[in-house]
């Protein structure tokens, strides 16, 4: 390696070597770097010229070291002014962004990492302003008089490998592919296959591909390249912006590729401990969900049909709005061969089957899948014949549930409960010393609030005040000048986000029992777009999700509406004050601390986006012949019906003899259409089971153009 410096003084440098002999293990190369950067007033272009060489020499130089290379990198090119084309221009070169020379554009991958432009003056100031996102950390660097926290401070963000603009530059993707390997557990899979999978389900994996950045599309297909399947370990980290983070109370991994905004879901990947799989047939006294009995992993049927569903929401959504959903990308699918255990890798049916391998748990495992065999026997009928012995139990079990595993793209880790609770006053007490088990002090919990408020506003100042409590820290940060606003801007874009995605939903008939709006399933993103920090929610975990499918001529109302009655209840439920919030309004209420004057625009906003949403679906599956395809034409002709027989009963059902003369009026069209007998009787009953639901929701069911 080249000299970085000469002999610079550096103020408390006994402490500064101390600090560094704790925190890495080339802790003299950690110290050289430090006397050098600490040393520069001002952009030095062959210090950083010399920062970029060391962040690429994997062969010879930590992961750790070409982090903190990285991010003194970013600090100096903070500091240039934006006006100076040459430098900028070798700098670029550098990076592979451009070939040298003021004329030439800056290469058009950068659109699809979220720049507005590849004209190379207009973007310099955008990638400073990516840059300058950290600035909370890097004006806190004041050369020889640098605190000792403020080192700390840097030090620890060098350790976030997706908040690293530079790293996707100066990391090739193969060796963030093996740094991400590394840490998990791995085991052999078969790719599942499922014959009666339709082509568009294809197109939407490719799509969702073809929307990443090459950077992150390389990462990607090395994990879903090979039949493996994914393990968390034991050294997994739990800590957020991970490069490989095992998310608290959840049996995913996420992967944050360095320098991204993007995310990957290994959905499910385990429990840590003896036993990553198990079975549950019942928690606290009551029985757990069907789909919920296989514990740390989901069952192959079950992800085909979240996958199918999810991917033909995706496209009705992009062919109704011309823009994406917010939900995840299923990519692919693999079926558990293997199970990791502290004795190597077990096949899994040995792994249910043997006392020795499961463990000192075996007895109460056996008992679990004996009544959730009993049970799925009743649900959906025998499988195998009945045959004697340990392995016809585990054979009979796994029949049923078929452990398996999905890889996922454009996921959150930070979901909506976890956000809240974290923002609480007791956020930082919880997410250190109870989930994490581990000390921390007041830095530690500014550090912790500053990284959240970051994914929660996209862009973020600190407070300028003495930490105190946890509590005062967060309230104060959101009274900074300029914050008090964005959250409100951001409120109301998440609101109108909610609404156009469930306005899409109801159109096409669909629902999803609460699953796909519960708090626990539904995330905030801070993503990069058109050159700005923007935030985002991410609806996740649709095995809940049900669309109309191609068989179906008729909109079962008595099934749907109560599912559809949940739907609304996790989105627009009503939180009681003395309690926690019980929806995602409500959880949205808490994060951005949103008062009673902003959150009657934000109902008046949701009900235009709602009813826009709802029409525009309709519309378009009325003309649009892509969309159609994904319906029978016996639905698509009596699609309008539900809307006339539910505005119709709202206005007539206080008035007997209207109602009358109406139903005899409607019967008869029915009729006509070809409609069973009891069509308008079934109609009815579902109305007035699910009245309230529908006096809420009128404004869907009225044929004023104005209104959309």
């Amino acid at each position: 390696m080249k000299n970085l410096g000469g002999p610079s003084r550096i103020p408390r440098q006994n402490r500064l070597r101390s600090l560094l002999k704790s925190e890495f293990q080339e802790a003299q190369l950690a110290y050289d770097l430090f006397a050098e950067f600490l040393s520069h007033a001002a952009y030095d272009h062959d210090f950083c010229l010399r920062l970029l060489d060391l962040a690429q020499q994997l062969a010879v130089t930590s992961w750790e070291i070409r982090r903190l290379a990285t991010l003194m990198a970013e600090h100096q090119i903070l500091r240039l002014r934006s006006d100076n084309l040459e430098v900028f221009d070798a700098l670029f070169t550098r990076l592979n962004l451009k070939a040298a020379g003021p004329d030439k554009r800056i290469a058009s991958a950068v659109l699809r990492e979220g720049y507005s432009t590849s004209e190379f003056r207009d973007f310099i100031p955008e990638f400073q302003r990516r840059l300058a996102r950290l600035s909370r950390v890097h004006q806190k660097i004041r050369g020889p008089r640098t605190s000792d926290a403020a080192w700390r401070e840097f030090i620890e963000l060098s350790r976030l490998d997706c908040k690293l603009s530079l790293t996707r530059y100066l990391f090739s993707p193969e060796d963030v592919a093996d740094k991400i390997l590394s840490e998990m557990q791995i085991t052999d899979g078969v790719k599942d296959l499922d014959i009666s999978e339709t082509a568009f389900i294809q197109d939407e994996i490719a799509h969702a591909i073809n929307r990443l950045p090459e950077f992150e599309t390389k990462i990607l297909r090395r994990l879903c390249g090979a039949s493996n399947t994914y393990w968390v370990a034991e050294t997994t980290s739990s800590k957020i912006n991970s490069l490989v983070e095992y998310p608290l109370t959840t049996v995913v991994l996420v992967v944050k590729p360095p320098g991204s905004h993007f995310e990957f879901e290994i959905k499910r990947a385990g429990r840590k401990g003896i036993n990553p799989l198990s079975v549950v047939f019942s928690r606290n006294g009551s029985a757990v969900p069907p789909s919920h009995r296989l514990d740390g992993s989901s069952m192959q049927w079950l992800l085909r049909y979240e996958s199918h569903n999810a991917s033909k929401l995706r496209a009705i959504y992009r062919m109704v709005h011309g823009t994406e959903a917010e939900i995840p990308g299923y990519i692919t699918r693999t079926t558990i061969y293997s199970v990791p255990t502290g004795t190597g890798t077990v096949q899994t049916s040995r792994y249910f089957t043997e006392p020795r391998i499961f463990g000192e748990r075996f007895q109460g495992m056996r008992a679990a899948m004996a009544a959730g065999v009993n049970a799925l026997q009743a649900e959906e009928g025998e499988n195998l014949p009945p045959l004697p012995g340990d392995q016809a139990l585990t054979a009979e079990f796994l029949s049923h549930v078929a452990p398996a595993q999905a890889i996922l793209t454009e996921t959150t880790s930070f979901r909506l409960d976890k956000v809240a609770s974290y923002l609480s006053s007791g956020g930082a007490e919880h997410y250190f010393k109870t989930s994490l088990g581990i000390d921390y002090d007041g830095r530690d919990a500014m550090r912790f609030a500053d990284e959240l408020l970051e994914e929660v506003l996209g862009t973020y100042q600190p407070p300028a005040v003495r930490y105190t409590t946890y509590g005062r820290y967060v309230e104060a940060a959101f009274s900074v000048a300029g914050n008090p606003a964005n959250e409100n801007r951001i409120f109301l874009s998440l609101v109108r986000q909610i609404a156009k995605f469930w306005g899409t939903l109801l159109g096409a008939r669909g629902y999803t029992r609460g699953e796909s709006f519960v708090a626990r399933n539904v995330g905030l993103k801070s993503y990069w777009n058109q050159g700005a920090w923007k935030v985002k929610m991410i609806f996740m975990d649709h095995d809940g999700l049900s669309l109309p499918e191609l068989g179906n001529g008729h909109f079962f109302a008595q099934t749907a509406l109560p599912s559809m009655v949940h739907d609304e209840r996790h989105i627009w439920g009503r939180q009681n004050p003395d309690l926690f919030p019980v929806s995602e309004i409500g959880y949205l209420q808490n994060i951005y601390r949103i008062g009673h004057r902003l959150e009657a625009e934000g109902q008046s906003l949701a009900i235009a986006g709602l009813r826009n949403a709802y029409k525009k679906t309709q519309q378009e599956l009325l003309v649009n012949p892509k969309m159609r395809a994904f319906f029978s034409k016996e639905f698509l002709s009596r699609l309008l019906d539900w809307d006339t027989l539910a505005g119709g009963y709202l206005q007539m059902s206080n008035n007997p003899q209207a109602m009358a003369r109406w139903r005899k009026k409607m019967t008869s069209i029915l009729s006509a259409k070809g409609y069973e007998r009891d069509a308008f009787d079934y109609y009815l009953k579902a109305f007035k089971n699910s009245r309230e639901f529908l006096e809420r929701n009128s404004f869907l069911f009225d044929d004023d153009p104005q209104a959309s």
